[in-house]
């Protein structure tokens, strides 16, 4: 058995598609009737899909779940983040990573990887 991917309820998946592409580097793979978005990054596949997206915790440590991902920059991206007017949230115990939210609300917290 194996992890086939991870299907993401958007409100807006076009405004979810832009953050995920422009902000955090996924690519877009395929769109499926012009409202399934398969997105890519890193062999890692995500699915968008229109739906409702679920009730958003203000503490990350509190939300019961997040996507963690890997980025070269930490910095970079949290200044790049930061621009957009992201909402960060408070580090999960560590100083190597940022937490923050996506346009449905879900968290996501970024850890720097060599």
């Amino acid at each position: 058995m194996r992890l086939g991917h991870i299907e993401l309820f958007c409100k807006n998946c076009d405004k979810t598609q832009a953050f995920y592409v422009d902000s955090l580097g996924f690519e877009v793979t395929e769109v499926q009737g012009g409202q399934y978005v398969w997105l890519r990054s890193d062999g890692f596949e995500i699915l968008l899909r229109p739906g409702s997206s679920a009730r958003s915790h203000s503490d990350y440590s509190k939300s019961g779940q997040a996507l963690v991902i890997y980025c070269s920059d930490l910095e970079e991206l949290s200044e790049s983040l930061k621009r957009q007017r992201v909402e960060f949230g408070t580090p999960d115990g560590s100083p190597d990573c940022i937490t923050f939210k996506d346009p449905d609300g879900r968290w996501i917290q970024a850890v720097e990887s060599i």
